[in-house]
């Protein structure tokens, strides 16, 4: 679900809102299919409505916290969104596990 909704995201939208949108569309789908669950479960409890409510909130808002935004930072980290420069002294700084593999980055890292 998550891979399917970033690469239409990422196809359709511009690189920078790209990410913002997919984390609010995440949590409110989260937040919505908690919500449901959560209406779901107050069909069979006899108790008072402030009850009920509260059931009803507490599952969307952890539902879209946890699995939503947390889910999608996650899954976001777990990408490399960052693009390679023109400067390869900047993407060895950025990137050290490349850097320890090019040579020529030590040399040019010992030497300054």
């Amino acid at each position: 679900m998550y891979k399917t909704l970033w690469n239409h995201l990422d196809q359709n939208k511009k690189k920078a809102p790209a990410p913002a949108v997919f984390l609010a569309l995440l949590t409110a789908g989260w937040s919505a299919a908690g919500i449901l669950s959560g209406l779901l479960v107050c069909l069979g409890l006899q108790t008072e409505l402030m009850v009920k409510l509260t059931v009803i909130l507490c599952t969307g808002g952890y539902a879209g916290l946890i699995p939503g935004f947390f889910g999608g930072i996650l899954y976001l980290y777990r990408m490399d969104l960052r693009k390679t420069s023109a400067d390869p002294a900047a993407d060895s700084v950025a990137n050290p596990e490349k850097a320890s593999s090019d040579h020529t980055s030590l040399i040019y890292f010992h030497n300054n």
